[in-house]
């Protein structure tokens, strides 16, 4: 329909009206139209009397008149008359509808759980939150690079299904009934949140004003796609985070039907509920964070058009903003901190994830004692550093030595707590004479801002030593190895000079930013000689430096990652009394900020390639699934309907060539109605474009591993558009016909659902049905694994005796295509004493010999772990996020 305006005319176009065919001001049985134009064009006027319109029945019409405007900005034709209820209708789900939508639900019911129990092995990510789950019942503080209220829901489940969280879930394959393991229980919660999709769907696509017919023709979409299916199965994040991503833009589009009665009861509650499942869906991933964008866009866009409309007073107007900050802002903050809050009141016992934090989170932990140690540094002081930036461990050295550049001893960072991390803080040899020569020798001496000390290792004593020798793994010219140089009773030489300069102190204690204290003093070592400052990044030493972090010293490098604290302060000479320092607990706000700090860190740190991974520009066709489990002739593969997928996309891209087309008309003064549904559909399924968009483009700044997974919110935001582009599409032509399309796209969509659910639901298929499913050459699933139906049976002739051996033929390998997850930072491997003290006894000997000064017996070699290592606490940075499970089974990222 093209409506071109000329001079002494006027026509008035609103879609609310032209797609009911009434006026709103009237009752509903006045066709609106302009001077001297029929809109309906040779089809005549609608009315209640005409029994169709625009290929309905009658009973449908206010239905429609009720959907229209749902999330409109309340602009309706100048001079209409009627009260605001009349233009702004409630919602209307007729009891025939609900009733529909309930046989919906239990198809849906069938679809979801139907042998839930299938595969009874560990699955895939199942290997991490299934063991989440376990933690949480047991109280034991892990970390995660997702926010925590998703496995605390699965930790829920299991409690509730009798899950004692014994059993560790540590590889794939690993089998639940023989353990005793109430799995099915636990894969009940996504497989319920799955199925909630159905009935968020249908009242989505309701509130957004589309048709009964369209309605149930979008959750029957949802019912029977397979990506949603699959990953609604098992033990995954994701099945949550879609839940309260459709919880949160249902919750939105119903708040916008309310829009005309402002500030009373359900408009408040919708509101409300918004705000609460976007606080919801960030806790669960963030990918949450893309909603909230999705939802701001839209606030922004409702407010503006506030603006400019002159019915609503300046008051009113900062009601309207002040109600939106609130529960749109504050509350989803408030749901994130309350989260975090219970899950840090669960997870109270120390445990596996306390490297991740810093000194002070972990104070916060039972178990754990950090600190509370002599407060002032005295030269003589036996003392543990750790690295303040990285968390990665403590200044540490042992007896072996480079291979490459000095080939002195080792200088690294360790993540364990032993003998081999202390370090005695000495003068320099000039200034020990000088102190020698003072009338009280034995006066304890403060280490101060600005001291020239050397560091000498406690256990093989040697010194903190830097000089121009690049590093073994950094080999940059601005870095310098550091190494552990001399031997007992050598005097050393100026390579072992460091100045002390303090960055920071504790505000909270006078003197620390002048005189070196325990915990409270921030410090930079600098090397006199070379200008650079004792650095370390977190790269690891190959095996030969037992996979420690290295450290080195950088010139001009940056403060956070040079700077240090003193832990642990021991002196003989220290009085009792003496002042004691020991790290503060932080409160929730700060421990959610740092654990919030660190998963982003983590986070942008998953970059090694993965066989499964898929950039973003791959979803949307998908070019390809990725493998979840397999064993034997069958298999999970996670794969979505492919027409779906495809016509999803035709549709949003629809959209846009649409807009961008009559934009470009209306410039020339033409102006296109879209068969009068131009606004519904830029109100309906723009908003839907707008967060599919919100939730697919970020990806592409992500340097991340990706997958297809990644991409299910936005996937159910685009069947949403289909379906309403549908509706909106089909509204002028005959009944029979609209239904015919809905039907036809049902059927090819139920028809690919079967042939795909083998995938879905783990059952063994056929090669030949495998092979025939493969539209893409790129689906790279094993169809090898199935059943050959051509082959022919093999015979098994008697043996023939020969002279030469029998050979066996191999083994046949279960082909399971994912590979061993790639390792994030893992933790230094303990280090094996014997073998370390026969190489360190063997380079410390070849030391002595080739030493040109007075040489004396170096001391035996001792463990390089403390005795009582068992019994003391790991402090490892990001090495510890999660190890490969030891098994032949593939083991999927951590995402």
């Amino acid at each position: 329909m093209r409506y071109r305006k000329q001079p002494g005319t006027t026509a008035i176009y609103e879609d609310a009206t032209v797609i009911s065919g009434m006026s709103p001001g009237t009752g509903g049985t006045t066709p609106v139209t302009g001077e001297g134009e029929d809109p309906y064009g040779a089809r005549g006027p609608i009315t209640e009397a005409s029994g169709a319109g625009y290929g309905y029945e009658k009973k449908d019409l206010d239905y429609l008149a009720a959907g229209s405007g749902a999330m409109g900005d309340g602009h309706y034709p100048s001079g209409s008359s009627g009260s605001s209820s009349e233009r702004y209708p409630r919602l209307h789900i007729t009891r025939g509808q609900w009733m529909t939508l309930g046989l919906i639900v239990v198809l849906a019911a069938y679809v979801r759980l139907w042998r839930l129990s299938n595969p009874a092995n560990v699955v895939f990510d199942e290997v991490h939150f299934g063991k989440f789950a376990g933690k949480y019942l047991n109280g034991t503080y892990f970390f995660d690079v997702h926010p925590p209220l998703a496995k605390m829901m699965f930790a829920a489940a299991g409690k509730l299904a009798g899950y004692d969280g014994k059993f560790d879930f540590k590889s794939i394959g690993l089998d639940y009934v023989a353990a005793g393991v109430p799995y099915v229980g636990m894969r009940l919660m996504p497989a319920l949140l799955g199925l909630a999709m159905v009935p968020i769907t249908y009242i989505t696509l309701a509130a957004l004003g589309h048709a009964a017919d369209a309605c149930a023709m979008g959750s029957l979409l949802v019912v029977f796609e397979n990506a949603l299916l699959t990953q609604s199965r098992l033990i995954l994040l994701d099945s949550a985070l879609i839940f309260f991503t459709g919880m949160t833009v249902m919750s939105w589009a119903l708040f916008f039907t309310e829009a005309r009665r402002p500030f009373e009861r359900k408009w408040w509650t919708y509101l409300l509920l918004t705000g609460v499942n976007l606080g919801n869906a960030l806790s669960c991933k963030w990918v949450g964070l893309f909603l909230v964008a999705t939802i701001g866009v839209w606030t922004i866009r409702d407010l503006w058009v506030k603006l400019g409309d002159l019915s609503i007073s300046a008051g009113q107007y900062m009601r309207h903003f002040a109600a939106r900050a609130f529960a749109l802002i504050a509350v989803p903050l408030v749901v994130y901190l309350f989260w975090f809050q219970v899950h840090f009141s669960v997870l109270h016992k120390s445990g596996d994830g306390n490297a991740f934090m810093s000194p002070e989170f972990q104070n916060t932990l039972d178990g754990v004692s950090l600190g509370h140690t002599p407060r002032d540094i005295y030269y003589g002081s036996r003392i543990r550093i750790r690295h303040d930036a990285t968390n990665a461990g403590y200044l540490h050295s042992h007896l072996s030595n480079y291979e490459t550049g000095s080939k002195q001893q080792q200088v690294t960072l360790y993540g364990f707590r032993d003998d081999n991390n202390f370090w005695i803080i000495t003068r320099t040899e000039s200034n020990e004479k000088k102190h020698l020569n003072s009338t009280d020798p034995n006066k304890l001496e403060p280490v101060r801002d600005g001291d020239i000390v050397r560091l000498m290792h406690w256990k093989t004593f040697r010194r903190l030593h830097s000089h121009d020798e690049r590093p073994p793994v950094t080999t940059n010219d601005y870095q310098n190895e550091v190494s552990g140089y001399g031997w007992e009773g050598f005097k050393g030489d100026s390579n072992d000079h460091w100045r002390v300069k303090i960055i920071e102190g504790d505000s909270s204690v006078p003197g620390s930013s002048e005189q070196l204290m325990a915990i409270h003093s921030k410090f930079r070592l600098i090397h006199t000689g070379r200008r650079c400052a004792l650095f370390s990044n977190r790269r690891k030493l190959p095996k030969w430096g037992h996979e420690q972090v290295e450290v080195t010293c950088m010139q001009n490098a940056k403060v956070p990652k040079t700077l240090w604290r003193i832990e642990t302060n021991i002196h003989a000479d220290i009085p009792a009394g003496s002042p004691l320092a020991e790290y503060r607990k932080p409160g929730l706000i700060a421990k959610v900020l740092e654990a919030t700090a660190v998963m982003w860190r983590v986070n942008n740190g998953l970059t090694k390639s993965h066989p499964y991974e898929s950039r973003p520009h791959t979803w949307p066709w998908m070019r390809r699934g990725m493998a979840f489990w397999g064993s034997g002739d069958r298999g999970i593969y996670l794969l979505g309907t492919p027409q779906l997928w495809w016509l999803s996309l035709a549709a949003l891209v629809a959209f846009g060539v649409l807009q961008v087309v009559m934009f470009l008309r209306d410039c020339r003064g033409f102006h296109d109605r879209l068969l009068g549904a131009r606004d519904r559909y830029f109100e309906s399924v723009g908003f839907l474009v707008a967060g599919w968009v919100l939730h697919w483009v970020p990806f592409f700044l992500m340097g991340r591993q990706l997958f297809l997974h990644h991409y299910l919110p936005a996937l159910w935001l685009a069947i949403l558009a289909l379906s309403g582009t549908i509706d909106l599409m089909t509204r002028r032509v005959s009944r029979r016909v609209r239904q015919a399309i809905m039907v036809s796209l049902l059927l090819v969509v139920v028809r690919s659902y079967f042939q795909y659910s083998h995938l879905a639901y783990g059952t063994p298929w056929t090669r030949q049905g495998c092979q025939r499913s493969k539209w893409l050459g790129s689906w790279d699933y094993d169809c090898k694994r199935y059943v050959d139906l051509d082959a022919k049976p093999t015979v098994v002739a008697a043996p023939v005796p020969t002279a030469s051996p029998h050979v066996e033929p191999p083994p046949a390998q279960n082909f399971d295509p994912l590979e061993h997850e790639n390792k994030l930072n893992e933790p230094a491997p303990r280090i094996d004493h014997d073998k370390l003290n026969s190489d360190a006894d063997k380079a410390h000997n070849a030391m002595v010999k080739a030493a040109t000064t007075a040489q004396v017996n170096a001391p035996p070699a001792g463990p390089d772990m403390h005795d009582n290592h068992d019994n003391e606490e790991p402090v490892v940075g990001d090495d510890a996020l999660h190890e490969s499970p030891k098994t032949d089974a593939p083991v999927p990222p951590m995402f």
